[in-house]
Parts: structure tokens; sequence; C-alpha cells
């Protein structure tokens, strides 16, 4: 054959050392720091005494309750986050040209949390097992929306639950807003007050943040985490342009929704909000 009649030829020898590739240079050597003109002297402290190292506090009441919420979500759920970039541009305006007489007619402000909340009872009739729980057995499809509200409080994160909030317009949702958050800033919740949610919306926004992964309410199989609504820019028909941009972020159950019904859902979401004339509507 070919190969076994090849015969290979002699194997070149290295080339001199004055032909041999020269080696890199060493690295210079760092150069001293230059004399300071001020001497700083690093203080060294005393110990501090043991029994003031640490103050102790009892985990007791809302915060055990809050820890305990939290621990049972994340061993019970596989959550997994997922975001989109919301364009609230056309919304804020016309939020801002209404927001005054809405004050003067309604006596509560006219934030966006009641267009998010009518948006997502509208998307979550499509995606039904975004409004659902799961038991070891059976997954438990809600035909009704209960959507509960984050509040901040100084003992501690509370969930008021708007119920049939799906039937309600977005004065009446801006009216119980105002309502039961002033209850739960108060301590005036009423056990039926937090009971029955199928999905929570918070809003980290309302604090400046632009970005969270918030943790699911059990039994709940997800939650949708607002955010501060930021100038950006924008490309809009090949333009570069600015826009009023919020980032939602849907923590969900992996158990029961798959990563593209989640983006759906976020997707339907941003398509309610972005039809004024729908939400013009809805309005009362």
């Amino acid at each position: 054959s070919a190969a076994a009649g090849f015969t290979p030829g002699p194997i070149p020898s290295p080339p001199p050392p004055s032909q041999a590739k020269a080696a890199p240079a060493a690295a210079a050597a760092p150069s001293a720091r230059p004399e300071p003109r001020v001497k700083v002297e690093i203080p060294v402290f005393e110990p501090m005494p043991e029994s003031q190292r640490i103050t102790r506090q009892p985990l007791v009441g809302a915060r055990k309750m809050i820890a305990d919420h939290m621990i049972k979500s994340r061993q019970t759920s596989a959550h997994v986050t997922t975001f989109e970039d919301i364009d609230l541009t056309e919304l804020s305006r016309w939020r801002r040209e209404i927001k005054q007489s809405f004050i003067d007619t309604y006596g509560v402000n006219l934030t966006f949390m009641p267009f998010i909340i009518k948006a997502a009872c509208l998307a979550l009739k499509e995606f039904p097992t975004i409004n659902a729980s799961l038991t070891e057995k059976e997954i438990l499809l809600r035909n009704y929306y209960n959507i509960g509200v984050a509040v901040a409080r100084d003992e501690g994160l509370i969930v008021p639950v708007i119920k049939n909030a799906d039937r309600k317009t977005i004065v009446e949702l801006a009216v119980e807003l105002a309502q039961i958050s002033d209850k739960a800033r108060e301590n005036r919740l009423t056990p039926d007050d937090v009971a029955d949610g199928t999905f929570t919306v918070t809003n980290a926004g309302m604090f400046g943040a632009t970005a969270s992964t918030p943790i699911i309410a059990q039994p709940q199989v997800a939650i949708l985490g607002v955010h501060a609504v930021v100038k950006r820019p924008w490309v809009v028909n090949d333009e570069i342009v600015i826009r009023e941009i919020s980032s939602f972020g849907m923590s969900f159950d992996h158990r029961l929704i798959d990563g593209h019904t989640a983006v759906q859902f976020l997707h339907r979401v941003h398509e309610y909000l972005a039809d004024i004339k729908r939400l013009a509507l809805m309005l009362r």
C-alpha cells in the first residue's frame, strides 16, 4: 500500500542558538511606593466586651411567621424567575393626565398597581396553570382571581388579598388598594383579609428597586415582582428614544409552570398594559 511504501525523511536538526526564538524578557519589578507626605497610623482598638458584641432579639410574632413561610416556600416550590422589560410610557402619560382629577374625585392616589392587577387578571385567564396550586396528586386550577398585594410594615411584610379582582374596575381596585394598605399598616387586617389568595403582586419598585426575585406565597405557584419605572433609551421604529421602562420579574414553580408559559404570560401582561384604550374602558 502507499502507507507501507512510505519512508520518512531525515528529522531536521534544531536551529543553532543564534536562530532560536528569543525568550521573553522578564517582567519588570513593580516600582516602590512613593514616600507619603502624610503618614497615617492605623489605630488599634481594644476588643469590645463579649457582652456587647451581639444584641439578641427573640424571633417571635410576625417575623417568626415570615421566616417560617419563606423557608417552607423555598423547600416546597422549584423556584425560577423570568424577567421582561415593560414599556409603560403611554400608561404613565395617561396616568399623569388623569391623576389629579382622580384624587379629587375618589380621594385616593392613582398608582400603577390597579392597572397591573387588572392586566394580570386578564392574562391569568389565558394561562390557568399560573392561577393554581399543587397537591401531591392533583393540580387545582382556580376559577376565581384573588390577588395578594404585598404591603411593607415595621413589623414585617404582609399580603392582604383583593377578592374577585378580575370583576372590579380600576377605580374600585385603586380604592380597595388604599383601604387594605391602610388596614395593614395600622394592624387592622382580619384573618379573612389575608386568606385565599391565588396570585400575588409585590412592588419593590416603590423603594427604588430595579430588579428582584420574589419568593412564592404558598400554596400559590407564582408571584409577580414589579420594579421602579425608569427612563431608558429604547428602540422604537428603528430610532432610539427615551421611554419609561419597568422590569417585571415573575417567580414561578417549575413543577407546574414551564418556562415558555411564564414568558408568554409576561408578554400578555405587557400587551394589556400597552393597550390604553382597553384599560380606559375598564377604568370605572
